[in-house]
């Protein structure tokens, strides 16, 4: 991934915004135009502050290119010999999430779903009473459930799918990719709220406040640095309780209520994708991050909450998810 030098870029614009305001009377306008710009410039930059902005951490990874509106499906389709990871790649090997015509002449629907197995496999994945292999929801619970109950080994039920063995490999390298970039708790229950991030830049407890200074504060979540608008996940199913938009404490924030007591809550949003009331899945994308509130940069602060108590974030995701 490219990084942008910001200094450098400021400076270039400056010059050529002096350059286009040249007119005919004469280079020492110029020189004092050059002047200017350059002193008012090196007195900005050393007045900002960008303390928010540096060692925001850029995933090692590939981008990640799962559609939003199907990682919920993935996700909810998976089993225990069906990743949602697996699923994924599957897909995107196949016809690269429906952008391309699959390899294989004999499938049908966008997910490529070759016929034979369609016929075997096919179930009612959201219930409605239908199996349609134009429905994202019945073609990957298909396809989870073909992964699931075949006789065949794992290995086996891809080459029957892809019918050549350089397509399994890539499979499997591009299921390693996924997981790494979208990490989940050890019990399938909690999902990781950002893909690729997974620094923690202030931890849960007790901590100095980053913004006044005071020697004690309690941090009630873990803060999470990523850059403004990385899109922040549903981290389990649930009903949103309360949606708010200000710039004081939490910024732009959202809480979820889950099953069990538990609340989530994702805060410093730049935008907010839901509503109050609304219904989500696990990994639906339910806002944007940002830097609203009481925060120096663009990060997502996340809660998790048992009873009305905060509690640790990090007890419910495996070890290396932070």
């Amino acid at each position: 991934m490219i990084r942008m030098d910001a200094n450098r870029l400021i400076k270039k614009r400056a010059i050529w915004w002096v350059v286009g305001s040249v007119s005919v009377t004469g280079i020492a306008i110029v020189l004092l135009g050059f002047m200017l710009a350059f002193a008012v410039l090196g007195a900005l930059i050393g007045a900002s502050d960008t303390s928010g902005m540096e060692g925001i951490p850029v995933p090692d990874e590939e981008t990640f290119d799962v559609p939003a509106p199907l990682l919920p499906i993935y996700i909810r389709a998976e089993n225990e010999k069906a990743s949602w990871a697996r699923l994924a790649a599957i897909h995107k090997v196949t016809n690269d999430f429906g952008a391309d015509q699959p390899k294989r002449f004999d499938t049908i629907g966008p997910l490529g779903f070759p016929r034979p197995l369609w016929e075997a496999y096919r179930i009612d994945g959201d219930g409605d009473g239908k199996i349609d292999p134009d429905n994202p929801y019945d073609a990957i619970f298909s396809l989870a459930h073909y992964l699931q109950v075949s006789s065949l080994d794992a290995d086996e039920t891809l080459r029957a799918w892809f019918l050549n063995e350089e397509d399994v490999e890539v499979v499997h390298r591009q299921e390693s990719a996924y997981t790494s970039m979208l990490h989940v708790h050890a019990s399938g229950e909690w999902l990781w709220p950002l893909i690729g991030y997974t620094n923690i830049s202030s931890p849960f407890g007790n901590r100095v406040d980053p913004v006044t200074g005071a020697p004690i504060e309690f941090h009630a979540g873990v803060d999470i640095p990523a850059p403004l608008g990385t899109p922040v996940l549903a981290t389990q199913n649930g009903t949103v309780v309360q949606t708010i938009r200000g710039n004081m404490g939490y910024g732009n924030h959202i809480l979820l209520q889950h099953a069990g007591g538990f609340i989530s809550l994702y805060g410093h949003l730049s935008d907010i994708g839901v509503k109050t009331g609304q219904q989500v899945q696990r990994g639906e994308v339910i806002g944007w991050t940002g830097s609203t509130g009481k925060s120096t940069g663009p990060h997502l602060h996340f809660e998790i909450r048992l009873n009305g108590q905060a509690v640790n974030p990090m007890d419910y995701f495996k070890e290396g998810a932070g």
